[in-house]
């Protein structure tokens, strides 16, 4: 693992963070509710999918960290993270795609792809959220490889606008086992998409819900094979949960130079207040928390890479981090300003946007939950192997 980025990869931070930084955020601001189309559009033409889609397929086919290295010039530039999210999301379609998806799949899909579709991933259901085991959208077997698709989803990135959606179901007659991937088509019939959700903050992040009546589907519109599709599922969106954590972390840079520079100007009893020592613990905790984010981040994504066990565990590890950098240091930020940071403009719409982070990509509760699992298997799969060895120590010394 190399801990610095090489010349290419440098020359790619540096033009991204060039895009992020010409975003204007005034209307995201004022509270206006919109995807950056703008902005997704110098994304496709600068080439940031060609990075991580195969030569064979239309793209380049560099590799992931050519592709993390682009994301975190654009997240240290950024000062809304809709639009970092929307790549986050498009990024695990394109991973998910090269690691399971048909031939046919991967022209067809990749190739959207190339020319700015934008994609979807329909996870959580109305009534269960995100423990996809209880999903009650439901795939129904029907003759000659056929199945036909019942449920509802919501909360989706890019629903209202996606031109197709990787969707979380469930095999008829299975109680929680059964979970299949299914690749759907806007306009497709029995596909029905809800208004734009209203929230709190991300106003350039579309949502919305789905509902699913009686869709007619075959075996060349599921990812994977049906019933089998929990474990893939798991390994893609890890992915996503890793980048979470990194763009939290990268988004705070450049509100931290500006919180840096107002404490040095700010003056309370003719002393500035960066002096008080309360105000360096608010800095101080900011910058420790972002880089305790940015490493883990980067671990995570060598482990998933190069398919360490202990990868799943770390990728959720990475997104408590850096929600929890992103959340603390907002409020941090509203206190040290104030006033003045609680008025409409880039503090307030900061924490807004990152309270998203509590929720997105997985609540605490359920990386908490992923999290102990995934130790308690690693150290079930330690002590197997470790029995043979003992057992043999012990015949030795009989």
């Amino acid at each position: 693992m190399d801990l610095q980025w090489n010349e290419r990869q440098q020359a790619l931070r540096a033009k991204y963070a060039q895009i992020g930084s010409q975003i204007d955020h005034s209307e995201l601001h004022a509270g206006k509710q919109a995807f950056d189309q703008d902005t997704w559009d110098r994304l496709l033409e600068a080439g940031l999918w060609k990075i991580i889609v195969p030569a064979e397929y239309g793209g380049a086919g560099t590799d992931w960290w050519d592709f993390t290295a682009a994301l975190e010039g654009l997240a240290c530039s950024v000062r809304t993270p809709g639009i970092l999210l929307s790549v986050i999301a498009q990024a695990g379609m394109v991973h998910a795609l090269n690691l399971f998806g048909t031939e046919a799949q991967k022209k067809d899909y990749l190739g959207r792809i190339l020319k700015g579709k934008l994609s979807a991933t329909a996870i959580a259901d109305p009534d269960t959220g995100t423990d996809v085991r209880s999903t009650s959208s439901v795939l129904t077997p029907g003759p000659n490889e056929t199945f036909m698709l019942n449920g509802a989803k919501y909360n989706i990135a890019h629903a209202p606008v996606a031109d197709f959606t990787l969707v979380v179901c469930k095999l008829d007659g299975h109680a929680r086992d059964g979970i299949s991937l299914i690749l759907l088509d806007a306009g497709t019939k029995g596909l029905e998409v809800g208004d734009y959700d209203q929230k709190l903050g991300n106003l350039d992040l579309p949502t919305g819900p789905m509902k699913f009546t009686n869709i007619p589907l075959h075996y060349g519109d599921l990812l994977g094979i049906p019933g089998k599709g929990l474990r893939n599922l798991i390994t893609f969106v890890s992915l996503g949960r890793l980048y979470y954590g990194l763009v939290s972390a990268w988004m705070i840079e450049p509100m931290l130079k500006e919180a840096m520079r107002y404490a040095q100007e700010r003056q309370t009893f003719e002393v500035p207040v960066l002096e008080f020592q309360y105000v360096q613990k608010k800095l101080t905790d900011m910058r420790i928390s972002a880089e305790s984010a940015k490493w883990t981040a980067y671990g995570a994504l060598q482990q998933l890479l190069s398919g360490a066990p202990e990868a799943g565990m770390t990728c959720s590890i990475a997104k408590l981090v850096g929600a929890e950098a992103i959340t603390s240091g907002a409020i941090d930020l509203l206190k040290l300003y104030g006033t003045k940071g609680y008025h409409q403009g880039e503090v307030s719409t900061f924490l807004r946007d990152a309270l998203a982070f509590c929720a997105v990509g997985g609540t605490e509760e359920m990386h908490r939950r992923n999290i102990i699992s995934q130790m308690k298997r690693l150290e079930a799969k330690a002590a197997k192997e470790a029995a043979p060895v003992r057992e043999e120590r012990l015949l030795e010394t009989a």
